[in-house]
């Protein structure tokens, strides 16, 4: 009896910088290397029936991605996990799965939300080498961060050049901002979290919110890391 299985999983350095179709293949060998009955699909080009939640920009990590794989007959979820967390290369790690109904729609199809922590750092030249102006100067960037935030929040139109084949274009992406808050401000690194909207609506890159975000404070900050933490359907966890 076919069985149908949600995983959730995470993906950082140094598989970050593969990119979604190199990853496919990736899950391919691994799952042919652990054994697991995977369907085949029919046809000239036949492939193993997996499917992805939407795709994670690349260089980006996450500790929440999605893949189904339907397999050919039920095996214990616990299993599958152990089977694959062995084979799978440096940076991939199943976290979770769960037997869904066969029925159920895509990953891509459900999933309206993403959620992100970015991590930035204040350029060395705002910041005085004495450690107790170096203090305040801290306090006083902290403050103008949430001010400026909200600033950024209440704007009603954040335009960007996005690349696509046709050559530059200009787009309005505060549509799909869903909230960035300050999330912890510590020395000279700034943790924000930031939610935007996702799927089927189009998969915005968290790249050009945060640049956005940093042009609107004179290009004070670097990013340094920008992590995936969570995928929604209806304001709830996919798994």
């Amino acid at each position: 009896m076919e069985q149908l299985v949600r995983v959730k999983y995470c993906k950082d350095r140094p598989i970050a910088y593969i990119s979604h179709l190199n990853l496919a293949q990736v899950f391919t060998r691994a799952l042919r290397r652990a054994n697991i009955p995977v369907v085949i699909s029919g046809g000239f080009n036949p492939r193993f029936r997996i499917s992805f939640g939407p795709p994670l920009p690349l260089g980006i990590s996450s500790i929440s991605e999605y893949l189904d794989i339907k397999l050919e007959e039920e095996i214990k979820v616990e299993e599958l996990v152990e089977r694959l967390n062995r084979v799978l290369p440096q940076g991939l790690k199943i976290l979770l799965a769960k037997t869904i109904p066969s029925s159920a729609d895509s990953l891509v199809k459900i999933i309206d939300r993403a959620s992100y922590v970015i991590t930035l750092k204040i350029k060395e030249k705002l910041l005085d080498s004495a450690a107790k102006n170096q203090e305040n100067e801290l306090k006083e960037l902290e403050q103008e961060t949430e001010k400026n935030n909200k600033i950024f929040l209440n704007l009603e139109e954040i335009t960007v050049e996005k690349q696509t084949k046709n050559g530059i274009k200009k787009v309005d992406i505060r549509p799909s901002i869903l909230d960035i808050k300050v999330q912890k401000f510590k020395s000279s690194i700034l943790k924000l979290s930031l939610e935007i909207r996702i799927g089927q609506q189009g998969n915005l890159n968290p790249r050009y919110v945060i640049k956005a975000w940093i042009s609107n404070f004179a290009n004070n900050f670097d990013i340094i890391r920008i992590c995936r933490n969570g995928l929604y359907v209806k304001n709830e966890e996919v798994i």
